[in-house]
């Protein structure tokens, strides 16, 4: 790199980004209202890249890397609907922005995300996390 700045690796393993159209957009968009929606809350998040496509393993449905500020979201999981996407989105923001590993306690932050919770208690419990992390 030149004048000390590093370019961030936009690929992910295994996953195929979509090239950028109105219906691309339209996807990203939903996914950053959702982070806008945490900040809006009073949260202080880092600026998060979002890349939407296709993974190559047909179960994935998100991607993150871990404190590099930059998630992956299929279109599959756009398609679960809002509170799937929403949890969804909250655990990959956990992983990308703060580290976090998969705990099969929480259901946010299980690896197969098998329940589902409401906007409420999604948004209550990444502020759990929000406020370990930010001490």
């Amino acid at each position: 790199t030149t004048g000390g700045s590093m370019k961030k690796r936009l690929k992910a393993y295994q996953f195929n980004n979509h090239k950028m159209d109105e219906a691309v957009y339209a996807k990203r968009r939903q996914v950053m209202d959702i982070i806008y929606e945490l900040k809006n809350l009073g949260l202080n998040l880092p600026r998060v890249d979002v890349r939407i496509g296709k993974d190559e393993d047909c179960l994935v449905l998100g991607k993150a890397r871990l404190n590099d500020n930059i998630i992956w979201v299929t279109d599959k999981a756009i398609n679960q609907g809002e509170e799937y996407l929403r949890n969804l989105v909250h655990h990959e923001l956990l992983h990308a922005i703060y580290g976090c590993q998969h705990d099969e306690s929480c259901p946010i932050m299980s690896a197969t995300q098998s329940v589902v919770v409401n906007k409420n208690k999604s948004i209550e419990i990444f502020k759990k996390y929000y406020t370990k992390y930010n001490k």
